[in-house]
């Protein structure tokens, strides 16, 4: 039987970014300041590549030379990029398609449940709705119902039921 955790125990063994909560806003600027540092890093050498192509008067005037090597530079990094950019669009484009097709065909058609144990578990969430709030034909033909005090669920109430009622199997 697989072992229930609570959200404390799966939060340890998951990983916790506090930077998608609400507050930590000195976190969350710190963070962001970082990566637009980072992506600054990444763009700048292709922006200081490109400046003298696109700006040449500028280029001249602040005595920027271009050399061929920059321009054999500059063209083997767009055909690589450009290359790059449509493997990885049909790339995931193909697994995302596999992925859909695998959910649709297999996953759904599988029961990713227990059958008899929620056969189990509706006859016993259904005995006790029954002692609570009267038969289904009752609860579903009512036009007003008052819930008693004492009829109130508990916040743990179901998992309780299903607690007992695989214990006295």
């Amino acid at each position: 039987m697989k072992k229930n955790i609570s959200r404390e125990e799966a939060k340890k063994s998951l990983v916790y970014d506090p930077y998608f909560e609400k507050g930590h806003y000195g976190s969350k600027i710190f963070q962001t300041i970082i990566a637009f540092l980072g992506w600054c890093g990444v763009i700048s050498p292709f922006l200081w590549i490109i400046f003298p192509f696109v700006f040449p008067n500028r280029a001249n005037h602040n005595h920027i030379v271009v050399y061929l090597e920059e321009k054999t530079t500059l063209h083997f990094l767009f055909i690589f990029l450009s290359l790059s950019f449509v493997f990885l669009v049909i790339l995931y484009t193909i697994l995302t398609l596999w992925n859909n097709y695998r959910f649709k065909h297999f996953l759904q058609k599988e029961k990713q449940y227990d059958a008899e144990r929620v056969k189990v578990r509706r006859k016993l969430i259904n005995q006790a709705y029954n002692e609570r709030f009267g038969s289904k034909d009752f609860r579903h033909n009512v036009c007003f119902y008052s819930v008693k005090e004492e009829q109130n669920l508990e916040t743990d109430f179901v998992k309780k039921l299903y607690q007992k009622g695989e214990n006295d199997d």
